[in-house]
C-alpha cells in the first residue's frame, strides 16, 4: 500500500479538515494531514484502553490555536528538532536528551533533507544548519517580503525551492546560492507537488475578481514559466504516466455534477481529458466532499440528495474505474457510514459518524466502530499498521489496524494537533505547545499488510 505525497514531501495520510494558510480552501481532494480542531464534546464512558506513560515531554511553541505564528515538529536520524522561546532545539528521540539548541526564530516550517535542515528566518534569511551539530553551513539573505508573513520551503528536483508573495525561488541546497529567480501573481508561499519530466508542478492562491488556486509548470533547471492553467484547482491528486489528476475547483465548472476532474500534461499544461462525477441538481452547493485516487479507482465522496433539496441528508462514497467515461460506468456504492476521514488503507476506509470513529473494509458494507473514541476526530495519521488519532477532548489513541484494538491513549490536555512523528519504536506526539513521545506498543508496526 503506497503512501501519497502530499504538499512540501509529508507522507502520512490524514483527513483535511480545515485550510491551512496559502492553501486551497474549498474542497478536499485527497486525504492530508490536518493540524485543526473540529469541535465537539465529551461524552461519560468507561474507557479500559491503557494510558501510555511518556518517555519525556518538550515544552515547544508548536500548535496553537488560532496562531498563524507558530511551525511544527520534524525528525531524522534519530533526532527531534523543534522550536521553543526563539531557539531551535534538538533531542534524541527515544530519550529526549538534548543535543544541541542554537538561537533562531523561524519564519518558515523547517525542512531536512540529507543532514540539514532548512529554514527561513524571521529577517527573511535563508538557513542551512547542520542536523547533527546544529551548526550554521550558510546564510543567503532572500530579499523575500513576505506579505502575510509566510514562505513555504520545498526539497524538489535536487533543489531547495522557497515560495512567497509574488516570487518563487530556487536554491543551491549544499551552498545556499540562489539558482533561479521567478515572478508570480501569488499571494502567498502556495504548494510545491514535486519535480517530474524536469517540470516543477507547483500551486498558488491568486487575487482577481476572484481567488483561485492557480497551478504553474516550471523548467526546474532554469525556472522558466513552461505553462500556466486557468480555472482552480485543488491540492494534486495523483501524477502518473506524464499527467496530472486535478479536481477543478472553479465556481462555473461544477454546474451539474458533484465533482470534475481533469486530466493534464505535465510538459504541456493541456488537458487531455476531463471526467464529469456524480451528476446533481446544483454543481455549486452540492459538491463532493473529497476526491481520492488509488491504483485503478477514483473515490468520490458527497452527500445524498432528494430531487429538489440543496441539503443532504446522508453519505455516500462511489468508487470508478479511473481513465474511463463515468457516464458509461455504474459505479459500486458504500452508503450511510459517515463522513470520510482516510483511506483506502489497508483494504479499509475510515470514517466519522457521529461521535465514533469507524472502519468498513472493501468486501463488505457493514461498517465497524471503535469503541473508545467517543468525541469528534481532530487528527487521523494511518502509519504502518496503526491509526494515531487525536481527539477534540485531547485525547490522543494509539489504534492496531488488522485487530482494530485500541492499544493505548495519551492525555495531551490539547485539541490542536501536528503530524505525528514516527523514529524506530518512538510515537511523537504533537499536540498544543508540547511534543509528548512514547514507546510504540509492540503490536504495532511501520510496515503497512
Amino acid at each position: 500500500m503506497k503512501k501519497r505525497s502530499l504538499s512540501f514531501a509529508k507522507t502520512s495520510f490524514a483527513l483535511l479538515l480545515s485550510s491551512i494558510l496559502g492553501f486551497s480552501a474549498l474542497p478536499s481532494a485527497h486525504a492530508g494531514p490536518v493540524t485543526s480542531y473540529n469541535g465537539g464534546f465529551s461524552l461519560t464512558s468507561s474507557d479500559s484502553t491503557p494510558v501510555l506513560k511518556p518517555l519525556w515531554t518538550k515544552t515547544a511553541d508548536i500548535g496553537g490555536a488560532q496562531r498563524l505564528d507558530t511551525f511544527y515538529a520534524q525528525t531524522a536520524d534519530g533526532l527531534v528538532f523543534y522550536p521553543a522561546k526563539g531557539k531551535l532545539f534538538a533531542v534524541e528521540a527515544s530519550t529526549g536528551r538534548q543535543k544541541w539548541s542554537v538561537n533562531a526564530k523561524l519564519g518558515s516550517e523547517m525542512v531536512v533533507g540529507s543532514g540539514t535542515i532548512y529554514f527561513i528566518d524571521n529577517s527573511g534569511s535563508l538557513v542551512g544548519l547542520n542536523a547533527k551539530t546544529g551548526g550554521v553551513l550558510w546564510k543567503t539573505k532572500t530579499g523575500i517580503t513576505a506579505r502575510y508573513g509566510t514562505y513555504n520551503l520545498a526539497l524538489s528536483g535536487g533543489k531547495l525551492i522557497v515560495g512567497s508573495t509574488e516570487t518563487l525561488h530556487a536554491y543551491d541546497t549544499a551552498t545556499g546560492k540562489r539558482l533561479w529567480k521567478q515572478s508570480t501573481e501569488a499571494v502567498e508561499g502556495g504548494t510545491v507537488y514535486g519535480t517530474y519530466d524536469g517540470v516543477l508542478v507547483a500551486s498558488s492562491v491568486v487575487s482577481g475578481a476572484i481567488m483561485v488556486d492557480q497551478y504553474i509548470g516550471y523548467d526546474i533547471k532554469t525556472g522558466k514559466q513552461l505553462w500556466a492553467l486557468g480555472g482552480s484547482y485543488a491540492p494534486l491528486l495523483e501524477q502518473r504516466g506524464g499527467y496530472l489528476y486535478l479536481r477543478d475547483n472553479s465556481m462555473w465548472a461544477n454546474q451539474d455534477y458533484a465533482a470534475i476532474v481533469d486530466k493534464v500534461s505535465v510538459k504541456t499544461g493541456k488537458k487531455a481529458a476531463s471526467y464529469s462525477f456524480a451528476q446533481v441538481q446544483d454543481g455549486m452547493y452540492q459538491q463532493a466532499d473529497q476526491v481520492i485516487i488509488d491504483g485503478k479507482y477514483i473515490y468520490v465522496s458527497m452527500q445524498k440528495y432528494i430531487p429538489n433539496v440543496l441539503q443532504g441528508y446522508s453519505s455516500i462514497l462511489y468508487r470508478y474505474e479511473l481513465d474511463k467515461d463515468p457516464k458509461t460506468q455504474k459505479p459500486v456504492a458504500y452508503e450511510d457510514h459517515g463522513d470520510l476521514l482516510a483511506g483506502p488503507y489497508m483494504d479499509r476506509f475510515f470514517f466519522q459518524r457521529g461521535l465514533q470513529l469507524s472502519y468498513m473494509k472493501f468486501a463488505g458494507q457493514a461498517s465497524t466502530s471503535y469503541p473508545e473514541i467517543h468525541n469528534p476526530v481532530s487528527r487521523l495519521d494511518l502509519h504502518g499498521t496503526g491509526i494515531y488519532t487525536g481527539l477534540s477532548d485531547g485525547l490522543f489513541y494509539l489504534i492496531d489496524i488488522p485487530s482494530a484494538k485500541t492499544l493505548g491513549r495519551i492525555d495531551t490536555g490539547g485539541r490542536v494537533y501536528g503530524e505525528t512523528l514516527f523514529s524506530d519504536d518512538t510515537v511523537i506526539v504533537q499536540a498544543e505547545n508540547k511534543l509528548i513521545a512514547v514507546k510504540r506498543p509492540s503490536a504495532l508496526t511501520d510496515k503497512a499488510q
